[in-house]
């Protein structure tokens, strides 16, 4: 028989989101269902009782962590495994959306080996639990005791009856139990415990022993312990008193319940894994940038990360006759995995500006490097600036990145230079051909470039910070410290909303003495 695809609520606000999933999950043979924020994640999950839910944490309306909880209480009968499905990668997201109800996570980008492998896990799981909600709900339909295993015992304790289920339980035949104390069912050390609460409660009525289901150990035939639930009753027969008690074998649902608490562990012990991973590559990549230089009087910059690792570089260099070489680049995705496209380019940057390369050639050396370098899919959008020494003038190459600016002293704009090139890994430059814009300055001005991170950041109320934002902001601040203003306006405009993306910027001073060019 084929097997019942999945259906799979997908929670996600961004609809590029919840594309990429979508198609995942068809992959798989599994049915999405989406919605955009956690109140139509609740109530979608009230209406289609689906089989599995995939929740963004950072959502309009009701956030992820929110939307768990309720799903949580909503599914209070049944397991539902929720996966966190977010670009937030720091300890206290994950652990608390564990804590509120999360059964797993996967981090954005999406990895489809990894998903694919999470899902076909999860599918081992759920056949599980509908096998022993099927045996549950044969339990209810036919009569007491099929599947439970009934023993009636009198006051004093001694067994009466038993059926098929509860001699397979303990592994006594009938003939063996019947007769015998409830002490035999009982593990070594506790078999005077039952006979003593009976007693007590025949003797005063007030006791836990009837009326409720409770979890006890019992012990089979062999010698071997199980976990057991045992409800008890207090019939009252005309001639005489009896206790019945329904007994259900429990070790399966406790090895289920082991199993995803082992697995829980390990999707800590991962994280934690890559957490360490994500510190060492950071202390990587920063051994690669040269901050000195990026420390030059000429320069002003910041790099301010979504999440705890920033995909976005600066690097600045000099060459030896004064010229001065910058990039801002910003790769695809987030994190770890954008700096990753962007770390081979270092070096060819700074050996291109040692070498005092013009600057087409060097954009040509970094496009064929990353082209070669780079899967399909990934990209470096980027900004290239070479300020030459002992002129007042220079070379822009911009690729995917908002305009960069040329401001004067005052920070209004006197010159754009638009993005008219492919990102850095796309086309060979072969192919793609590379078009530097030369341009020259009369008077002391700045050189302005960011990612889109800045420019397109929006606040809680969906407003983005915009080129507006950014052309304000840079004639309200004083000269020196633009990058400063920046980053105060930038803050002001969230708010508590968080960075959608990684922000860079990146200022360069064109004076007039020394060149044009401070040393």
């Amino acid at each position: 028989m084929a097997e019942k695809p999945l259906r799979v609520l997908v929670a996600d606000d961004i609809a590029s989101n919840r594309t990429i999933v979508g198609s995942f999950l068809a992959h798989l043979n599994c049915i999405p269902l989406y919605a955009e924020d956690g109140v139509e994640a609740v109530d979608m999950f009230r209406r289609e009782s689906p089989d599995v839910v995939l929740m963004d944490l950072m959502m309009p309306r009701m956030d992820g962590f929110e939307a768990i909880k309720q799903i949580r209480a909503l599914s209070d009968d049944h397991w539902v495994p929720i996966i966190i499905l977010s670009a937030l990668s720091g300890e206290g997201d994950i652990v608390h959306g564990l804590e509120v109800g999360a059964d797993d996570y996967l981090a954005k980008p999406l990895s489809f080996p990894v998903f694919a492998a999470r899902f076909k896990a999860l599918h081992r799981l759920l056949d599980t639990q509908r096998r022993l909600s099927g045996s549950l709900e044969q339990v209810r339909a036919v009569a007491n005791g099929v599947i439970d295993g009934i023993i009636s015992a009198d006051e004093k304790g001694k067994i009466l009856s038993v059926n098929r289920a509860a001699s397979q339980i303990f592994g006594y035949p009938a003939s063996e139990m019947v007769g015998q104390p409830l002490s035999m069912l009982m593990p070594a050390g506790l078999e005077d415990t039952h006979g003593n609460h009976l007693e007590h409660y025949m003797q005063t009525g007030d006791s836990a022993v009837t009326g409720q289901i409770r979890e006890l150990v019992g012990r089979r035939k062999d010698g071997r312990t199980f976990p057991m639930e045992i409800g008890i009753s207090d019939l009252q027969l005309p001639n005489r008193r009896m206790f019945l008690g329904v007994v259900r074998d429990i070790s399966e649902a406790r090895r289920i319940q082991r199993q995803l608490a082992e697995d829980a562990a390990r999707l800590q012990r991962y994280h934690d894994e890559s957490e360490r991973e994500q510190e060492l590559a950071m202390s990587i990549m920063e051994r690669q940038i040269r901050s000195d230089w990026l420390h030059d009087g000429a320069v002003q910059y910041a790099v301010m990360p979504a999440r705890n690792f920033s995909g976005d570089v600066v690097a600045v260099a000099r060459a030896a006759d004064g010229s001065l070489y910058a990039m801002l680049a910003d790769a695809t995705g987030h994190g770890l995995a954008a700096a990753v496209s962007v770390l081979p380019a270092l070096g060819a940057f700074y050996r291109g500006a040692a070498r005092n390369a013009p600057l087409a050639s060097l954009v040509t050396e970094l496009n064929d490097m990353l082209c070669g370098l780079l899967p399909p899919g990934r990209f470096v959008a980027s900004a290239l600036v070479r300020l030459d020494a002992g002129r007042r003038g220079g070379q822009i190459w911009v690729g995917g990145v908002p305009d960069v600016l040329r401001v004067s002293d005052g920070g209004l704009v006197v010159q754009r230079f638009a993005s008219r090139q492919l990102p850095l890994g796309i086309v060979p430059s072969a192919e793609a051909g590379v078009d530097c814009e030369s341009f020259s300055w009369d008077a002391p001005c700045q050189i302005v470039l960011c990612s889109d991170g800045l420019t397109e950041a929006e606040n809680a109320r969906g407003e983005a910070f915009g080129t507006q934002g950014l052309e304000q902001t840079l004639r309200a601040a004083p000269r020196a410290s633009r990058v400063a203003g920046l980053r105060q306006a930038l803050t002001r405009h969230l708010g508590r909303q968080p960075a959608g993306d990684d922000v860079s910027v990146l200022i360069l001073d064109c004076l007039m003495d020394g060149g044009g060019v401070p040393s």
